[in-house]
């Protein structure tokens, strides 16, 4: 795990409401939200979407579990 510390900063209210509904939208904590602003602004690798990830994880189990069925169809793993 990366190194982590904490920065604190003061910001507007509003600034704070609209990061945290933003966030919470993206299914994201704060923390991670706003690392990916800064991560993208620095030009840094952004971090897999959450939401993508646990879409393409349940794609994943659908599929391994026709396959244990032995459904008899062609899967496509890719």
């Amino acid at each position: 795990m990366t190194p982590r510390k904490q920065l604190s900063m003061v910001l507007p209210l509003e600034l704070i409401e609209a990061i945290k509904q933003r966030a919470a939208e993206q299914g994201l904590s704060i923390t991670a939200y706003v690392a990916n602003l800064v991560r993208r602004d620095l030009g840094h690798p952004a971090l897999p979407d959450p939401l993508e990830m646990a879409e393409q994880l349940h794609q994943l189990q659908e599929r391994v579990d026709r396959l244990e069925r032995g459904g008899g169809e062609a899967v496509d793993l890719l």
